[in-house]
């Protein structure tokens, strides 16, 4: 059986997160690798691609952000429709880490 690339931010969080919340962030990791650093992507196309549900989309997002797996920032608009959120890398996974910046690159270029 051939090995398998080993995503390091999956094994740090294995406990973290569910398999299924994992599939969501590999969704939003390939998107902000493919993105130029950054996923504009919404909900609901995330959710698609990563065969999961919205809330366990929703929450998956919202426990990285709350761990500093991924940094959130929110493009509101007055009497209008919200924009998708922008979703980058956190502090845990930025380049200043030091550990991860090859790995991020390698982690996609297989897939």
């Amino acid at each position: 059986m051939a090995e398998q690339p080993v995503n390091l931010s999956t094994v740090i969080y294995l406990g973290v997160f569910s398999r299924a919340e994992q599939r969501v962030l590999q969704v939003i990791f390939k998107e902000i690798a493919e993105g130029g650093g950054s996923c504009g992507t919404s909900l609901a196309m995330i959710a698609r691609d990563s065969n999961t549900s919205r809330s366990t989309t929703r929450n998956a997002i919202a426990q990285a952000v709350a761990i500093g797996v991924l940094k959130k920032t929110e493009r509101r608009f007055y009497c209008a429709v919200s924009l998708p959120n922008i979703l980058t890398y956190g502090q845990a996974l930025s380049p200043a880490a030091g550990v991860y910046e090859d790995h991020r690159v390698t982690c996609f270029a297989d897939q």
